[in-house]
């Protein structure tokens, strides 16, 4: 390379590394806003803590020798006129109407803040010292991400936990260096394959909120639940108590339903399923064939999906009753009624039926999955003489294997939360009934009832609800595990 080539890309380096240093100018300004804002913060909670506390009033005239004072508060009874700042150890949100977390871990926010803001500092620092220096991209990128995953968790706790609105200017404008710091690091990473790192940075901060929304709907809430199972929290009662992982031992004693609902709520999930399987497959194949009114069929099969659960319990508790079709069918023929919902060896396929009724959507899925089977196979198949049973099992099933791994690990998720039943058909279904047979408790029911039927034991009911998620979870690996057997791709191999 010539000395002018050599000059030309040194000057190029210095305008790139040019930008870095003002980021540093600017980590450091945002730095010092955040120590302030979490000093201030801090004293601001303390003070509040102190004045809300009975006791602090008459401390305070004491050590100022203002004895009278003293008993001129006490006397009037000032502290009714204190705001309510912190009943039964939670912070109350108007906006809520409801007490969003303990009180105990607010404080904790704004020393996250004062380290938040060292961090800045340390980051700014970096930034001025090796601004000048091409080739540090790579170093000032990585502290720009762990920044970055700093305001992730400080915007989600400030939308949660903080009244209305008001503080969200901070988290927002926090992310400014953060994106110019990226992006400066990335004209200054001279390392092998910047470009693919380039991209891969795009791609990543175009999936924030996406991320972020499952954040909010999913990880968040786990987390929450989790939380609120280590206490023992009832509501309306006393402050929570924190009891660590009692809740979640309590469910393992013998004379806790959990494990009798789990059972039976396992039986009603495989019973489902299966059935839903060969159901689904079996009108998807029908549907998939020239035949009259195919549109009108595809159409009947899946409005079962789309009516509200509620309106398919209320008319299959019909169907199911003593005085019912099913009963009025079978007494025509001199046998005698059934109570479907009411014993034990009925009540769990009648309600299994109800949902392989409903599977009106994996019959939707599995006509398109037969329709896409490829025709080459078919055809080759049968001129080698294969008939259409070994047409179906050799080759449209495995083409279809991963549509039916699909619908058959949203239909056990699904089952697995199954509620509804429990709820719409207590009591075998007769009018005037409040008896819940055992049978139908599942533990989604069993949730619902801790939470709020019998007492409001919250912590009671986060532990069930985190065990539930345990189990599914469970459940779905093995599914995961025992499919690379029977899955396979049209691109070759076990998945």
């Amino acid at each position: 390379m010539s000395t002018a080539a050599k000059s030309l890309t040194r000057q190029k380096d210095i305008k790139k590394v040019g930008i870095i240093r003002p980021i540093g100018v600017l980590y450091i300004l945002f730095a010092a806003l955040t120590a302030t804002l979490g000093i201030i913060g801090s004293t601001v909670i303390n003070a509040r803590r102190n004045i809300a506390d009975p006791n602090y009033w008459p401390s305070l005239y004491h050590r100022l020798g203002l004895d009278a004072a003293t008993d001129r508060f006490l006397a009037t009874e000032q502290m009714t006129t204190m705001p309510d700042y912190l009943p039964d150890g939670f912070v109350r949100l108007p906006s809520i109407n409801d007490y969003a977390m303990p009180e105990s871990f607010l404080p904790y926010f704004f020393y996250i803040l004062i380290s938040f803001a060292l961090l800045r500092l340390a980051i700014g620092a970096m930034s001025i010292v090796f601004g000048g220096t091409p080739g540090k991209g790579g170093i000032l990128g990585l502290f720009a991400k762990i920044d970055l995953w700093f305001v992730i968790p400080i915007a989600v706790f400030i939308l949660f936990f903080f009244n209305g609105f008001s503080f969200m200017w901070f988290p927002i404008i926090s992310i400014i260096p953060c994106m110019l710091l990226l992006h400066g690091s990335a004209k200054t990473d001279t390392r092998p394959g910047s470009a693919a790192r380039s991209e891969a940075r795009t791609a990543k901060i175009f999936l924030i909120p996406a991320f972020l929304g499952l954040s909010f709907m999913t990880y968040i809430p786990l987390a929450a639940v989790f939380g609120i199972s280590l206490f023992d929290w009832r509501v309306p009662g006393p402050s929570p108590e924190f009891v660590g992982f009692s809740n979640i031992i309590a469910l393992f004693s013998s004379d806790n339903f959990f494990w009798d609902s789990v059972w039976l709520t396992f039986i009603y999930s495989i019973l489902a399923v299966f059935l839903g399987m060969v159901y689904s497959m079996c009108i998807a194949l029908l549907l998939n064939r020239k035949i009259p009114g195919r549109v009108f069929f595809r159409t009947a099969v899946y409005l079962p999906f789309i009516i509200p659960a509620v309106s398919s319990m209320l008319i299959f508790r019909l169907i199911y009753s003593h005085n019912g079709v099913i009963n009025n069918f079978i007494n025509m023929f001199g046998g005698d009624r059934v109570h479907f919902l009411f014993e034990s060896a009925t009540i769990i396929p009648a309600i299994a039926i109800i949902a392989v009724w409903a599977s009106g959507n994996i019959i939707v899925i599995k006509i398109a999955g037969i329709s896409n089977v490829p025709r080459t196979y078919l055809e080759s198949a049968e001129i080698d003489g294969a008939n259409a049973w070994h047409r179906f099992w050799k080759i449209t099933i495995p083409c279809m294997s991963p549509i039916i791994f699909y619908n058959m690990l949203m239909s056990l998720i699904t089952n697995m939360q199954v509620v509804v039943p429990s709820l719409m058909l207590a009591g075998g279904g007769q009018a005037g009934q409040t008896v819940i047979p055992r049978e139908i408790r599942f533990v989604a029911y069993e949730l619902y009832q801790t939470a709020f039927s019998r007492g409001g034991w919250m912590g009671r009911a986060g532990a069930i609800s985190f065990m539930l998620f345990i189990l599914i979870g469970i459940l779905t690996a093995i599914l995961f595990v025992t499919s690379k057997k029977w899955l396979f791709y049209e691109g070759g191999g076990p998945a």
